[in-house]
């Protein structure tokens, strides 16, 4: 059935595309699927009875980028005036089954109008501290990186940060000298009032020739309207043109647990010719009483791409997660064996080759 209606979408935005006037539909995509071998070590319980570890070999989708498909288009109203629209399918393109829970367009799917006062749209969208989080990343939000991470941290039992948000309406500004700003509220749909699980997002940035600073802020309540998650994020990145420098700094917590996490990460791009190789540093700071995952996690991410084209590049990565005597923590960046929550000292690591085609 979902494939019956994929086909049926994409037959119906093809065929508005063969017969627009003004309108200007693109049909584009991501297919990127990689090897792994993942492994955990052993660890032990908070009675100190030692837990065994695991290794894997995988193949997984989305290394570098999330494998999709979509559409995107305008059409001029005039005066500088533009209807648009993206529809975007995510798809595990090491099983054929789609991702974001199965959602037909989970990715994004979204229409709104922009002209010279910025854009507003309204659907499923990115919240503004995806953006700041994309910017500050040196691995470029890549399944790998640590600043990935720090949007699953906590073993994602809390969702500490939705990247997502449905029913959201967003506004973003125009570029004003490099600087500008972007505000969504996501609609709970609640009859117990406005405020039950409702979403606000706001980031102000700056982006002038090598430099990029940001800040970006994420709120979400829970269907009694009391705050459960909320994050800041401040990142930047400077292009010195031999090497690009990134960092940011990121904290969440749920206020009405207390459960908090603090994380540092920093990273260098080193392009030359058709190759580019990628460092990161990053750290997770895990506490509050009612926190389930505790502790500190030290993370290190190195690789390299190398481009066989302007479509398509292949990479590789080594990734390793190390966890102190008194820390929890899963690598969410990276599938297979968990880490159990019980355990505490257990580390991972991940050897990945992988292939991203663009389209």
């Amino acid at each position: 059935m979902k494939l019956k209606l994929i086909a049926l979408a994409v037959a119906a935005v093809a065929s508005a595309a063969a017969s627009a006037q003004t309108a200007n539909v693109t049909l584009y995509g991501v297919v990127d699927t990689y090897i792994a071998n993942i492994k955990t070590s052993s660890g032990k319980t908070a009675a100190g009875v030692t837990v065994g570890g695991a290794t894997i070999n995988a193949i997984d989708a989305g290394g570098l980028s999330g494998s999709r498909f979509g559409f995107r288009g305008s059409e001029a109203l005039g005066g500088g005036l533009n209807a648009v629209f993206t529809l975007e399918a995510g798809i595990n393109s090491d099983t054929g089954t789609s991702a974001q829970g199965g959602a037909l367009f989970g990715r994004q799917a979204f229409v709104g109008l922009n002209g010279g006062f910025g854009s507003v749209t309204v659907g499923r969208q990115y919240a503004p501290i995806f953006y700041v989080l994309a910017d500050a990343d040196a691995d470029g939000l890549s399944n790998f990186s640590p600043v990935t991470h720090q949007m699953l941290s906590n073993n994602g039992a809390q969702s500490p940060t939705n990247l997502r948000i449905n029913n959201s309406l967003v506004y973003a500004s125009p570029n004003m000298g490099g600087f500008g700003v972007r505000g969504m509220y996501g609609f709970g749909e609640s009859a117990a009032g406005t405020s039950a699980g409702r979403n606000l997002g706001l980031n102000a940035t700056f982006s002038n020739g090598p430099i990029f600073a940001g800040i970006g802020y994420a709120d979400l309540k829970n269907g009694a309207g009391t705050s459960v998650s909320r994050a800041i994020v401040l990142g930047g990145s400077y292009d010195f043109g031999a090497a690009k420098l990134t960092a940011d700094y990121y904290t969440w917590k749920n206020p009405s647990t207390n459960a908090k996490i603090k994380s540092p990460v920093v990273g260098v791009n080193v392009p030359f010719g058709a190759a580019s190789l990628v460092a990161q540093f990053g750290q997770f700071k895990n506490s509050g009483s009612l926190n389930p995952f505790q502790g500190k996690q030290t993370v290190f991410n190195i690789g390299g791409n190398y481009a066989l084209s302007k479509r398509t590049d292949t990479y590789f990565r080594y990734v390793s997660a190390n966890n102190n005597a008194a820390s929890n923590l899963d690598y969410i960046g990276v599938n297979g064996p968990a880490i159990a929550g019980t355990t505490f000292g257990a580390d991972k690591r991940a050897i990945a080759i992988g292939l991203r085609h663009r389209f």
